[in-house]
């Protein structure tokens, strides 16, 4: 009895708000549109109750606005090897388009030939959209051919017989470059010429 209750309720609030629409139109055309979507919400109420009394499987609602359980995407949550395989998808996929970037970036210097960009990342990422921290970028380039490179200065004589190799300029222009516009700090890129 409640449900027949329901129904006429459900049906004379549809009729009053359709004829209330009716009288705000100005024009006869938009009347016919009025009455299309006012029969489209008489038979939903009608075939609501009837869906309960049969007992269908009926859902009233738009499948975009119902609201899932974590349980029911299996794909998001639990399994934690598949949120390891996300996140190192990611990280792999940042890592690619750090090196082609800085290969672009090495390319632009004049005089280089060919270069090899390797990346190290850090593994330990916090969240899944977090950025790996970059651990290393190594730089290996060769100029063109016909290129003479400069040589380093030779002191006879002198006291620096122990002191490391200072890099030279097309390496120390690559690495400002690199860190300049991809905003890594200078000590942690390498850059060796072949």
């Amino acid at each position: 009895m409640e449900g027949l209750k329901t129904l006429v309720r459900n049906i004379a609030f549809i009729l009053l708000l359709a004829t209330f629409l009716e009288l705000l139109l100005p024009g006869e055309k938009m009347k016919g549109f009025v009455k299309m979507i006012m029969g489209l919400f008489v038979i939903a109420a009608i075939l609501a109750p009837l869906t309960n009394l049969l007992e269908l499987d009926y859902q009233n609602e738009v499948p975009a606005w119902v609201k899932f359980a974590t349980s029911d995407m299996p794909v998001m949550t639990g399994d934690e090897s598949l949120e390891d395989m996300g996140k190192s998808a990611v990280r792999e996929q940042f890592r690619n388009i750090l090196i082609s970037q800085i290969k672009q970036l090495v390319l632009t210097v004049d005089g280089i030939k060919e270069t090899v960009v390797e990346v190290e990342l850090d593994d330990q990422v916090d969240g899944f959209s977090d950025y790996p921290q970059i651990l290393s970028v190594n730089i290996l380039f060769s100029r063109k051919t016909g290129v003479v490179p400069a040589l380093d200065p030779i002191i006879v004589g002198g006291n620096k017989i122990n002191e490391p190799a200072t890099e030279n300029d097309k390496a120390q222009i690559i690495r400002k470059q690199v860190s300049s516009f991809m905003q890594i700090p200078e000590d942690i890129i390498f850059v060796h010429e072949q």
